[in-house]
Protein backbone atom coordinates (compact mmCIF):
# COMPACT_ATOMS: atom_id res chain seq x y z
CA UNK A 1 0.00 0.00 0.00
CA UNK A 2 1.53 3.31 -1.36
CA UNK A 3 1.89 6.48 1.69
CA UNK A 4 0.47 9.83 0.35
CA UNK A 5 3.32 12.60 0.12
CA UNK A 6 2.82 14.08 3.47
CA UNK A 7 2.72 11.13 5.60
CA UNK A 8 5.86 10.08 3.51
CA UNK A 9 7.47 13.72 4.18
CA UNK A 10 6.78 13.70 7.69
CA UNK A 11 6.15 10.41 9.17
CA UNK A 12 3.83 9.77 11.40
CA UNK A 13 4.90 11.99 14.65
CA UNK A 14 4.75 14.48 12.19
CA UNK A 15 1.28 14.36 10.89
CA UNK A 16 0.45 14.15 15.01
CA UNK A 17 2.49 17.34 15.36
CA UNK A 18 0.47 19.10 11.91
CA UNK A 19 -2.89 17.75 13.30
CA UNK A 20 -2.17 19.34 16.63
CA UNK A 21 -1.33 22.46 15.57
CA UNK A 22 -4.43 22.99 13.64
CA UNK A 23 -6.02 21.74 16.80
CA UNK A 24 -4.71 24.55 18.39
CA UNK A 25 -5.10 26.98 15.44
CA UNK A 26 -8.94 26.51 15.70
CA UNK A 27 -9.56 26.22 19.07
CA UNK A 28 -6.98 28.45 21.03
CA UNK A 29 -5.45 30.51 18.18
CA UNK A 30 -7.78 33.12 17.46
CA UNK A 31 -10.48 32.84 20.63
CA UNK A 32 -13.10 35.30 21.45
CA UNK A 33 -11.91 37.40 24.68
CA UNK A 34 -14.14 36.01 27.50
CA UNK A 35 -14.17 37.83 31.04
CA UNK A 36 -12.39 36.40 33.99
CA UNK A 37 -14.09 35.16 37.06
CA UNK A 38 -15.28 38.75 37.91
CA UNK A 39 -16.60 39.95 34.41
CA UNK A 40 -14.07 42.58 33.82
CA UNK A 41 -10.74 41.64 32.20
CA UNK A 42 -11.35 40.00 28.77
CA UNK A 43 -8.68 37.33 28.47
CA UNK A 44 -7.66 35.28 25.31
CA UNK A 45 -4.71 34.57 22.71
CA UNK A 46 -5.15 35.84 19.54
CA UNK A 47 -1.58 37.34 19.74
CA UNK A 48 0.00 34.68 19.82
CA UNK A 49 1.42 34.70 16.83
CA UNK A 50 4.83 34.71 17.37
CA UNK A 51 7.54 32.30 18.13
CA UNK A 52 5.98 32.40 21.62
CA UNK A 53 3.37 29.53 21.68
CA UNK A 54 2.38 29.26 25.38
CA UNK A 55 2.54 26.74 27.45
CA UNK A 56 -1.09 25.25 27.15
CA UNK A 57 0.59 24.49 23.99
CA UNK A 58 3.54 22.60 25.52
CA UNK A 59 0.85 20.43 27.87
CA UNK A 60 -0.46 18.45 24.21
CA UNK A 61 2.51 16.57 24.91
CA UNK A 62 3.78 17.22 28.50
CA UNK A 63 1.36 16.70 30.17
CA UNK A 64 2.97 15.58 33.59
CA UNK A 65 5.18 18.19 33.82
CA UNK A 66 2.41 20.93 33.05
CA UNK A 67 0.48 19.25 35.55
CA UNK A 68 2.86 19.57 37.93
CA UNK A 69 4.04 23.54 37.09
CA UNK A 70 0.73 24.64 37.22
CA UNK A 71 0.36 24.16 40.96
CA UNK A 72 3.84 26.37 41.65
CA UNK A 73 3.73 29.70 42.22
CA UNK A 74 5.75 30.40 38.46
CA UNK A 75 2.46 29.74 37.01
CA UNK A 76 0.71 32.20 39.03
CA UNK A 77 3.55 35.10 38.25
CA UNK A 78 1.27 37.30 36.80
CA UNK A 79 -1.36 37.03 39.60
CA UNK A 80 0.81 37.90 41.95
CA UNK A 81 1.64 41.29 40.45
CA UNK A 82 -2.07 42.12 40.08
CA UNK A 83 -2.90 41.33 43.35
CA UNK A 84 0.19 44.17 44.03
CA UNK A 85 -1.72 46.46 41.46
CA UNK A 86 1.60 46.25 39.39
CA UNK A 87 0.65 43.75 36.43
CA UNK A 88 1.36 46.91 33.95
CA UNK A 89 4.64 47.71 35.32
CA UNK A 90 7.54 46.75 32.61
CA UNK A 91 9.92 46.77 35.49
CA UNK A 92 7.85 43.84 36.62
CA UNK A 93 6.50 41.95 34.09
CA UNK A 94 9.46 40.60 32.14
CA UNK A 95 10.04 38.59 35.08
CA UNK A 96 6.18 37.51 35.33
CA UNK A 97 5.36 36.35 31.94
CA UNK A 98 6.32 34.79 28.95
CA UNK A 99 8.52 36.96 26.67
CA UNK A 100 7.29 40.48 27.70
CA UNK A 101 9.58 42.87 26.01
CA UNK A 102 10.59 40.53 23.00
CA UNK A 103 8.89 39.91 19.54
CA UNK A 104 5.95 37.56 20.06
CA UNK A 105 6.04 38.18 23.76
CA UNK A 106 3.55 38.52 26.40
CA UNK A 107 1.43 41.90 26.05
CA UNK A 108 -1.48 41.84 28.07
CA UNK A 109 -4.24 39.32 29.05
CA UNK A 110 -6.82 39.93 26.58
CA UNK A 111 -4.33 39.29 23.48
CA UNK A 112 -1.86 36.97 24.99
CA UNK A 113 -2.92 35.05 28.53
CA UNK A 114 -1.03 31.84 27.64
CA UNK A 115 1.46 34.20 27.96
CA UNK A 116 0.99 35.06 31.53
CA UNK A 117 3.08 33.69 34.32
CA UNK A 118 6.46 32.03 34.12
CA UNK A 119 5.91 29.32 32.04
CA UNK A 120 7.62 26.64 30.20
CA UNK A 121 9.21 28.76 27.11
CA UNK A 122 10.87 31.45 30.46
CA UNK A 123 13.38 29.02 30.61
CA UNK A 124 13.30 26.66 27.42
CA UNK A 125 12.95 29.20 25.11
CA UNK A 126 10.36 29.80 22.84
CA UNK A 127 9.25 26.70 21.06
CA UNK A 128 7.31 27.21 17.71
CA UNK A 129 9.88 25.74 15.68
CA UNK A 130 9.77 22.87 17.78
CA UNK A 131 6.38 22.35 17.81
CA UNK A 132 5.74 22.16 14.18
CA UNK A 133 8.46 19.94 13.99
CA UNK A 134 8.79 17.76 16.56
CA UNK A 135 11.38 14.92 14.61
CA UNK A 136 13.88 17.98 14.44
CA UNK A 137 16.36 17.88 17.39
CA UNK A 138 18.22 20.46 17.14
CA UNK A 139 14.86 22.67 17.33
CA UNK A 140 13.63 20.86 20.77
CA UNK A 141 13.77 23.28 23.76
CA UNK A 142 16.81 24.20 25.46
CA UNK A 143 17.57 22.29 28.71
CA UNK A 144 20.45 23.50 30.58
CA UNK A 145 21.37 23.37 34.82
CA UNK A 146 23.33 26.72 34.66
CA UNK A 147 22.64 29.23 37.27
CA UNK A 148 22.70 31.76 34.71
CA UNK A 149 18.87 30.81 33.80
CA UNK A 150 17.41 31.57 37.31
CA UNK A 151 19.78 34.56 37.62
CA UNK A 152 17.59 36.52 34.69
CA UNK A 153 15.02 37.05 37.41
CA UNK A 154 16.29 35.69 40.55
CA UNK A 155 18.74 38.66 41.42
CA UNK A 156 18.55 42.14 43.03
CA UNK A 157 17.50 43.67 46.14
CA UNK A 158 14.28 42.02 46.05
CA UNK A 159 15.26 38.24 45.02
CA UNK A 160 19.10 38.43 45.93
CA UNK A 161 19.52 34.38 45.37
CA UNK A 162 21.96 34.47 42.27
CA UNK A 163 24.31 37.14 43.74
CA UNK A 164 24.09 35.25 47.30
CA UNK A 165 24.87 32.31 45.46
CA UNK A 166 27.72 33.64 43.93
CA UNK A 167 29.67 33.99 47.01
CA UNK A 168 28.88 30.01 48.63
CA UNK A 169 31.23 27.64 47.78
CA UNK A 170 28.76 25.75 45.97
CA UNK A 171 29.17 28.49 42.94
CA UNK A 172 32.60 26.55 42.26
CA UNK A 173 33.58 23.15 40.78
CA UNK A 174 37.11 22.25 42.07
CA UNK A 175 39.59 22.18 39.42
CA UNK A 176 41.07 18.24 40.02
CA UNK A 177 37.51 17.42 40.14
CA UNK A 178 36.44 19.46 36.82
CA UNK A 179 39.61 17.95 35.10
CA UNK A 180 39.10 14.27 35.86
CA UNK A 181 35.78 14.42 34.69
CA UNK A 182 36.94 16.31 31.14
CA UNK A 183 40.01 13.07 30.97
CA UNK A 184 37.37 10.35 32.11
CA UNK A 185 38.83 9.64 35.31
CA UNK A 186 36.37 6.70 37.21
CA UNK A 187 37.43 8.29 40.51
CA UNK A 188 35.55 12.20 39.01
CA UNK A 189 32.72 10.79 37.30
CA UNK A 190 31.84 8.26 40.04
CA UNK A 191 32.81 9.28 43.03
CA UNK A 192 33.56 13.15 43.85
CA UNK A 193 31.12 14.01 40.67
CA UNK A 194 28.28 13.12 42.85
CA UNK A 195 28.61 15.82 45.09
CA UNK A 196 30.71 18.11 43.21
CA UNK A 197 29.21 18.60 40.06
CA UNK A 198 25.73 19.61 39.20
CA UNK A 199 25.67 17.20 35.79
CA UNK A 200 26.64 14.43 37.42
CA UNK A 201 24.11 14.91 40.66
CA UNK A 202 21.68 15.66 38.44
CA UNK A 203 21.98 12.48 36.29
CA UNK A 204 22.84 9.99 39.18
CA UNK A 205 20.88 11.21 42.49
CA UNK A 206 17.77 13.18 40.95
CA UNK A 207 17.60 10.88 37.82
CA UNK A 208 18.69 7.87 38.95
CA UNK A 209 20.87 7.19 35.53
CA UNK A 210 23.94 5.60 35.27
CA UNK A 211 26.35 7.61 33.87
CA UNK A 212 30.05 6.40 31.71
CA UNK A 213 33.42 7.81 32.96
CA UNK A 214 33.84 9.46 29.22
CA UNK A 215 30.78 11.04 29.18
CA UNK A 216 32.34 14.91 29.44
CA UNK A 217 35.35 13.82 27.10
CA UNK A 218 35.20 16.50 24.51
CA UNK A 219 33.35 19.09 26.84
CA UNK A 220 34.49 22.41 27.83
CA UNK A 221 35.34 23.31 31.82
CA UNK A 222 33.19 26.40 31.55
CA UNK A 223 30.44 24.14 30.07
CA UNK A 224 30.56 21.93 33.50
CA UNK A 225 28.19 22.96 36.37
CA UNK A 226 28.28 23.26 40.11
CA UNK A 227 26.36 22.74 42.36
CA UNK A 228 23.48 25.28 40.74
CA UNK A 229 19.77 26.30 41.67
CA UNK A 230 18.58 23.04 39.91
CA UNK A 231 20.36 20.88 41.36
CA UNK A 232 18.63 20.85 45.11
CA UNK A 233 14.84 22.82 43.60
CA UNK A 234 13.01 20.93 40.85
CA UNK A 235 12.01 23.56 38.45
CA UNK A 236 8.78 21.96 37.38
CA UNK A 237 6.58 21.39 40.29
CA UNK A 238 5.94 21.71 44.33
CA UNK A 239 7.44 19.19 46.25
CA UNK A 240 5.72 19.08 49.48
CA UNK A 241 9.38 18.94 51.09
CA UNK A 242 9.88 22.47 53.16
CA UNK A 243 9.29 22.15 56.44
CA UNK A 244 7.26 25.14 57.31
CA UNK A 245 7.15 27.71 54.06
CA UNK A 246 5.41 31.26 54.39
CA UNK A 247 1.67 30.67 53.37
CA UNK A 248 1.47 29.66 49.45
CA UNK A 249 5.27 29.41 49.10
CA UNK A 250 6.75 25.92 48.55
CA UNK A 251 10.41 26.29 47.69
CA UNK A 252 10.01 23.06 45.29
CA UNK A 253 12.74 21.30 47.06
CA UNK A 254 13.86 17.88 45.84
CA UNK A 255 14.74 16.03 48.82
CA UNK A 256 13.17 16.54 52.58
CA UNK A 257 14.28 20.15 53.89
CA UNK A 258 14.07 18.11 57.82
CA UNK A 259 14.82 14.33 58.33
CA UNK A 260 15.88 13.04 61.46
CA UNK A 261 17.19 9.47 61.47
CA UNK A 262 18.30 7.35 64.24
CA UNK A 263 21.89 7.34 65.00
CA UNK A 264 24.11 4.15 64.20
CA UNK A 265 27.54 3.67 63.58
CA UNK A 266 27.55 1.38 60.55
CA UNK A 267 29.29 2.17 57.04
CA UNK A 268 26.42 1.31 54.81
CA UNK A 269 24.02 3.88 57.20
CA UNK A 270 26.57 6.35 57.98
CA UNK A 271 27.20 6.88 54.23
CA UNK A 272 23.28 6.16 53.14
CA UNK A 273 22.02 9.88 51.88
CA UNK A 274 18.50 8.51 51.63
CA UNK A 275 18.49 8.81 55.60
CA UNK A 276 19.08 12.78 55.37
CA UNK A 277 17.58 15.87 54.72
CA UNK A 278 18.54 18.03 51.70
CA UNK A 279 21.99 19.12 52.69
CA UNK A 280 23.02 15.67 53.82
CA UNK A 281 22.65 14.00 50.50
CA UNK A 282 25.98 15.37 49.33
CA UNK A 283 27.16 16.36 53.60
CA UNK A 284 27.45 13.23 54.79
CA UNK A 285 30.23 10.58 55.37
CA UNK A 286 32.12 8.79 52.70
CA UNK A 287 32.90 5.63 54.76
CA UNK A 288 36.09 6.08 55.94
CA UNK A 289 36.68 4.76 59.57
CA UNK A 290 39.94 4.72 62.08
CA UNK A 291 41.36 1.70 60.85
CA UNK A 292 42.00 3.24 57.50
CA UNK A 293 45.62 4.47 56.56
CA UNK A 294 45.49 6.25 53.77
CA UNK A 295 43.28 9.43 54.05
CA UNK A 296 41.48 11.00 56.89
CA UNK A 297 37.75 11.56 56.99
CA UNK A 298 36.36 13.76 54.28
CA UNK A 299 35.36 17.07 54.78
CA UNK A 300 31.77 15.97 54.15
CA UNK A 301 30.44 14.66 57.55
CA UNK A 302 28.29 17.58 59.13
CA UNK A 303 24.94 15.64 59.06
CA UNK A 304 26.90 12.71 60.62
CA UNK A 305 27.61 15.11 63.20
CA UNK A 306 24.51 16.76 63.67
CA UNK A 307 23.05 13.09 64.38
CA UNK A 308 25.57 12.13 66.75
CA UNK A 309 27.29 9.05 64.47
CA UNK A 310 30.10 8.32 62.76
CA UNK A 311 31.22 4.87 60.72
CA UNK A 312 33.28 2.27 62.60
CA UNK A 313 34.61 -0.68 61.15
CA UNK A 314 32.37 -3.89 60.50
CA UNK A 315 31.82 -5.66 63.83
CA UNK A 316 32.45 -2.86 65.91
CA UNK A 317 29.62 -0.62 64.97
CA UNK A 318 28.12 -1.27 68.81
CA UNK A 319 31.80 -0.65 70.48
CA UNK A 320 32.31 3.38 69.09
CA UNK A 321 35.08 5.18 69.69
CA UNK A 322 32.45 7.64 71.83
CA UNK A 323 29.01 6.94 72.37
CA UNK A 324 26.38 8.96 69.96
CA UNK A 325 25.22 11.73 71.28
CA UNK A 326 21.83 13.70 69.93
CA UNK A 327 22.60 17.39 69.27
CA UNK A 328 21.27 20.31 71.47
CA UNK A 329 20.76 21.83 67.57
CA UNK A 330 18.26 19.31 67.07
CA UNK A 331 15.25 21.35 67.80
CA UNK A 332 16.25 23.58 65.55
CA UNK A 333 12.59 24.02 63.44
CA UNK A 334 14.04 23.78 59.86
CA UNK A 335 17.32 22.09 60.71
CA UNK A 336 20.50 23.36 58.75
CA UNK A 337 18.22 25.86 56.58
CA UNK A 338 17.40 27.50 60.44
CA UNK A 339 20.79 28.67 60.46
CA UNK A 340 22.85 28.56 57.52
CA UNK A 341 19.55 29.78 55.39
CA UNK A 342 17.89 32.81 57.23
CA UNK A 343 15.38 34.79 55.02
CA UNK A 344 14.16 38.38 55.51
CA UNK A 345 11.76 39.49 53.26
CA UNK A 346 12.15 42.65 51.26
CA UNK A 347 12.10 45.89 53.31
CA UNK A 348 13.59 49.18 51.69
CA UNK A 349 16.28 50.02 49.22
CA UNK A 350 18.66 50.21 52.34
CA UNK A 351 17.20 46.76 53.52
CA UNK A 352 17.00 44.53 50.72
CA UNK A 353 16.29 41.02 50.97
CA UNK A 354 18.07 38.04 52.28
CA UNK A 355 17.55 34.76 50.82
CA UNK A 356 20.16 32.72 52.86
CA UNK A 357 21.43 31.33 49.50
CA UNK A 358 25.49 32.11 50.73
CA UNK A 359 24.70 29.51 53.28
CA UNK A 360 26.84 31.26 55.74
CA UNK A 361 25.15 30.93 59.11
CA UNK A 362 23.55 34.05 60.31
CA UNK A 363 22.85 34.28 63.94
CA UNK A 364 19.43 36.48 63.38
CA UNK A 365 18.43 33.13 62.67
CA UNK A 366 19.12 32.32 66.54
CA UNK A 367 16.76 34.50 68.07
CA UNK A 368 14.00 34.27 65.19
CA UNK A 369 13.97 30.46 66.03
CA UNK A 370 13.31 31.14 69.81
CA UNK A 371 16.16 28.86 70.66
CA UNK A 372 18.07 32.06 71.91
CA UNK A 373 16.88 35.05 73.33
CA UNK A 374 18.79 37.76 71.23
CA UNK A 375 21.28 37.59 68.29
CA UNK A 376 24.37 38.95 71.44
CA UNK A 377 23.54 36.23 73.53
CA UNK A 378 23.41 33.71 70.40
CA UNK A 379 27.09 35.18 69.60
CA UNK A 380 28.72 35.05 72.89
CA UNK A 381 27.50 31.22 72.97
CA UNK A 382 28.97 30.59 69.61
CA UNK A 383 32.55 32.08 70.49
CA UNK A 384 32.70 30.60 73.85
CA UNK A 385 31.70 27.27 72.38
CA UNK A 386 34.77 28.07 69.51
CA UNK A 387 37.04 29.03 71.63
CA UNK A 388 37.25 25.68 73.82
CA UNK A 389 36.88 23.58 70.42
CA UNK A 390 39.81 25.54 68.83
CA UNK A 391 42.01 24.80 72.47
CA UNK A 392 41.08 20.83 71.87
CA UNK A 393 41.77 20.54 68.93
CA UNK A 394 45.24 22.51 69.10
CA UNK A 395 45.79 20.14 72.57
CA UNK A 396 44.93 16.93 70.49
CA UNK A 397 47.37 17.93 67.74
CA UNK A 398 50.06 18.95 70.32
CA UNK A 399 49.66 15.77 71.78
CA UNK A 400 49.93 13.98 68.18
CA UNK A 401 53.45 15.39 67.63
CA UNK A 402 55.36 15.27 64.76
CA UNK A 403 53.29 14.25 61.52
CA UNK A 404 56.11 11.99 59.84
CA UNK A 405 55.04 9.62 62.82
CA UNK A 406 51.31 9.64 63.21
CA UNK A 407 49.58 11.17 59.56
CA UNK A 408 47.79 9.48 57.20
CA UNK A 409 49.90 8.11 54.29
CA UNK A 410 48.62 10.46 51.94
CA UNK A 411 49.21 13.38 53.96
CA UNK A 412 53.15 12.62 54.54
CA UNK A 413 53.02 9.97 57.54
CA UNK A 414 54.87 6.90 57.64
CA UNK A 415 55.03 5.06 54.39
CA UNK A 416 54.63 1.77 56.69
CA UNK A 417 51.40 2.64 58.66
CA UNK A 418 52.05 -0.57 61.10
CA UNK A 419 54.35 1.82 62.77
CA UNK A 420 51.13 3.28 63.88
CA UNK A 421 49.78 2.32 67.00
CA UNK A 422 46.15 1.51 67.27
CA UNK A 423 45.50 4.60 70.18
CA UNK A 424 46.93 7.00 67.67
CA UNK A 425 45.21 5.73 64.60
CA UNK A 426 41.85 6.29 66.86
CA UNK A 427 42.98 10.05 68.04
CA UNK A 428 44.04 11.22 64.54
CA UNK A 429 40.27 10.19 63.64
CA UNK A 430 39.26 11.60 65.93
CA UNK A 431 40.78 14.83 65.61
CA UNK A 432 40.22 14.49 61.84
CA UNK A 433 36.30 13.80 62.46
CA UNK A 434 36.03 16.70 64.94
CA UNK A 435 38.06 19.31 62.37
CA UNK A 436 36.40 18.70 59.27
CA UNK A 437 32.91 19.07 60.28
CA UNK A 438 34.36 22.60 60.18
CA UNK A 439 31.33 24.13 62.65
CA UNK A 440 33.71 23.97 65.60
CA UNK A 441 31.15 22.04 67.65
CA UNK A 442 28.06 24.00 66.69
CA UNK A 443 26.45 20.93 64.95
CA UNK A 444 26.81 18.96 68.17
CA UNK A 445 28.57 20.82 71.19
CA UNK A 446 28.62 17.46 73.18
CA UNK A 447 29.28 15.04 70.48
CA UNK A 448 32.54 17.01 69.62
CA UNK A 449 33.65 17.97 72.95
CA UNK A 450 33.22 14.26 73.80
CA UNK A 451 35.27 13.24 70.63
CA UNK A 452 38.31 15.29 71.60
CA UNK A 453 38.22 14.55 75.49
CA UNK A 454 38.02 10.97 74.08
CA UNK A 455 41.56 11.79 71.37
CA UNK A 456 43.38 13.45 74.53
CA UNK A 457 43.21 10.58 76.80
CA UNK A 458 43.98 7.76 73.73
CA UNK A 459 47.50 10.22 73.58
CA UNK A 460 47.98 10.81 77.15
CA UNK A 461 47.73 7.20 78.01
Amino acid sequence: MSRNPVESKLGLRGIVAVMLGLTWGMIGGCPVPQPDGDGTTPKGNSGLTGKFVGSARCSLCHVNAHTNWSQTLHAGALDTLEAMGQDKNPVCLPCHTVGFGQAGGFVDRATTDDLAGVGCETCHGAARDHVENIEDRSLRPTVSLSSALCATCHQGEHHPQSEEWAESGHTHLQDAVADGMLAGSTSSVQNCGLCHSGDIFNEVQVKGEAIADNAFVGRQKADLNPITCAVCHDPHRRTGNAAAPDEGRDFQLRFREVATPRATNSIAAATDRTRFNLCGQCHHSRGRVWTETGRAPHHSNQSNIYVGEMPMPAGQENAPLVFSRVSVHSFAPEQCATCHMFRQDFQSEVAPAISGHTFAVNLASCAQSGCHPSVGQARAVQATLRAEIDGRLANVRRLLGEPAAWEYSSAGGPEDQGTVSDAVKQARFLYYYALNDGSKGMHNPAYVRDMLLKAEQLLQN
